[in-house]
């Protein structure tokens, strides 16, 4: 029984050697002399973002320049080092500044667009609890139990606070951020549909009340009908959001 245990160790081993020497090797084939983000002129890359393109690894300075580059690669290969005839230019001329374009100066932008930072946290609180009370609400329907529907009422309440603190964060995220180009759409519309979500769970916390104190079936399915775009909202706000953090071609098959 010993003998075929050592054996299986040792060819574990010698798979994770060769998985090392490999991760290494890897590693050294992606080295690259390039220190600028390409499309950010002037800006240092940041070793965690970057997509491999033809065979060589660009790095960028954020997210979304990892976005303009996937979108119009072309563009910006002249200014890598990793391909024939690329030069890394920072001078006067560089497409703008990441720190100009990004941030607001003064103390007091500074402090809002820091507390705007927070937004990406906070926004998870209403979506979980719009889906839990989403959930609860289906249950009630099913089991015809007013178990349910009290939790229901319970986390789209809570959902109410949520969504005022997640808009309010993203409104002072957007004072800070610039996205220019094909960015403008989309945060456009992340941005009003997060709007849009906040006042969509209001009215449905306020059905909900009514639909508990009353007891009437058209406040209950008023609250269903609502509570349901909830979800779509939340879904699609989403979608957008995630397209402005990774990339226009996040969700590309």
């Amino acid at each position: 029984m010993m003998k075929p245990i050592a054996q299986i160790l040792a060819v574990a081993v010698i798979a994770l050697g060769a998985l090392i020497s490999f991760a290494t090797a890897d590693e050294g084939t992606h080295a690259t002399v390039q220190k600028l983000c390409p499309v950010m002129e002037g800006n240092s890359i940041d070793e965690d973002i970057y997509v491999d393109y033809q065979g060589e690894r660009v790095y960028f300075c954020c997210n979304f320049c990892k976005g303009a580059f996937q979108k119009e690669p072309e563009k910006y290969l002249p200014k890598l080092p990793q391909f024939a005839g690329g030069l890394e230019t920072g001078g006067e001329d560089a497409a703008h500044d990441h720190a100009v374009d990004h941030e607001t100066p003064g103390n007091r932008s500074r402090l809002l667009a820091f507390i705007g930072n927070f937004h990406p946290i906070a926004v998870h609180i209403p979506i979980a609890l719009v889906l839990v009370a989403a959930f609860a609400e289906v249950l009630a329907m099913i089991t015809k139990k007013g178990f349910f529907e009290h939790v229901a009422r319970f986390n789209i309440n809570v959902a109410v606070l949520g969504a005022v603190a997640s808009v309010g964060l993203g409104l002072l995220a957007g004072m800070s951020a610039n996205y220019t180009g094909d960015f403008e759409r989309p945060f456009w519309l992340h941005k009003w549909l997060g709007i849009a979500t906040g006042i969509a769970i209001a009215v449905a916390a306020t059905l909900s009340e009514l639909a508990t104190r009353r007891r009437t079936s058209a406040y209950r399915w008023s609250f269903r009908a609502i509570l349901l775009l909830c979800v779509v909202l939340v879904g699609i706000t989403g979608y957008f959001g995630g397209q402005l953090v990774y990339g226009l071609n996040h969700y590309a098959w």
